[in-house]
């Protein structure tokens, strides 16, 4: 849940949809692991948050197995009807445990194939672990099995239906189901400058340094880097190694009103990550009008509303955004696409859809 000084996209479309589907009168919980400053049940925005111990001061897999036990009381204590899964995780498995009679839904949004957990492991080398290894490999046995126990499947982005057929051993390819993005309704004016900005955590598979590097080679465009590492010692190393780059800002986490400022004014998104799925950072940038430069192109969206690059030549998306006003026709039409699929209001719209349906075949 995108709160108590947790970030990111997953917890940001939990808040999102959990917020809309409360102010539409329905009855919401989330179920989440515990944060710190969090209490055991809190109210954000009408939604009901239910926190479970996270058993912090057990070593590992102890502390896993602690806390998924502990949990499922809490899934028993939200007593829903409909158990929406944000991401396939060990969670979904114990949630289907607790109240395996009623409904459960899962939507998949970044599911890792083998040739991404080598990518990640060039970042960082505990992924290529033995160990890690075979815990993916006993993972994937268990949440095989959880998907197919679910009522329905669906997915955020197209290319990823296919894939997690090959990944779990599923019957059928999910539905897609975006991800709900609220859309400004008006922008602020693009920067006189040329502006890009960087939006994520600044952890290793993200490769922020790759952004700070390109600010050194283009003095003459604002490079604004949003967002923090999880790790406070990398984050005041990359803070004091690149805080006397004179065109770069580096903001740390803002608000949700600075963060559409700098999307809107910025001439494109510059995403840097070893790999993604498809980023909510994406579709935000999306609808403020500001195409995305990428080495990673999730439903060709980077190709179609911005430049994909190759082999992580980011200074050819920099160099074809000065060179025209292309990027200007693209992060336009890219706004309509958001806007036509992605819409929040429509998003939620297709939610109730589902859970009505599924409700109305369970009688």
């Amino acid at each position: 849940m995108f709160h108590w000084g947790v970030h990111g996209g997953f917890g940001y479309l939990t808040w999102t949809l959990s917020r809309e589907l409360a102010r539409r009168g329905h009855t919401v919980s989330v179920v989440t692991s515990r944060r710190r400053g969090q209490k055991p049940v809190e109210d954000v925005d009408g939604v009901r948050i239910i926190g479970f111990d996270p058993f912090d001061g057990y070593p590992q897999p102890l502390r896993g197995l602690a806390s998924r036990y502990g949990s499922l009381r809490h899934y028993r204590e939200a007593d829903a009807e409909i158990y929406h899964s944000q991401a396939v995780s060990y969670n979904t498995y114990v949630a289907y445990k607790a109240c395996p009679e009623k409904v459960h839904i899962l939507t998949f949004q970044d599911p890792y194939d083998d040739d991404e957990w080598n990518r990640i492991a060039k970042v960082e080398p505990r992924y290529g672990s033995l160990g890690h290894r075979l815990r993916v490999r006993a993972e994937k046995r268990i949440l095989g099995y959880t998907c197919r126990k679910m009522s329905a499947l669906f997915a955020q982005a197209h290319f990823l239906k296919e894939k997690t057929v090959m990944l779990y051993g599923l019957r059928h390819e999910p539905k897609f189901l975006p991800n709900p993005v609220p859309i400004p309704e008006k922008l602020p004016s693009k920067s006189e400058t040329p502006t890009v900005c960087f939006l994520a955590r600044w952890d290793p598979q993200k490769r922020v340094e790759l952004f700070f590097e390109l600010a050194k080679r283009y003095p003459d465009v604002r490079f604004i880097a949003m967002g923090r590492s999880h790790d406070t010692v990398k984050d005041t190393w990359l803070r004091d190694n690149y805080n006397d780059v004179l065109n770069l800002v580096l903001t740390g986490f803002v608000s949700e009103d600075e963060k559409s400022r700098i999307l809107g004014e910025s001439w494109a998104l510059v995403n840097t990550s070893i790999r993604e799925a498809l980023p909510v950072s994406f579709l935000e940038a999306l609808a403020h009008e500001t195409p995305i430069i990428s080495g990673e192109n999730p439903d060709q969206l980077t190709s179609t509303y911005g430049f994909h690059t190759q082999n992580d030549d980011y200074d050819s998306g920099i160099e074809w955004l000065l060179a025209t006003d292309e990027w200007r026709r693209r992060g336009t039409a890219g706004r309509k696409h958001v806007s036509g699929v992605y819409e929040v209001g429509k998003v939620v719209d297709m939610h109730e859809k589902i859970y009505a349906e599924l409700l109305g075949e369970k009688g």
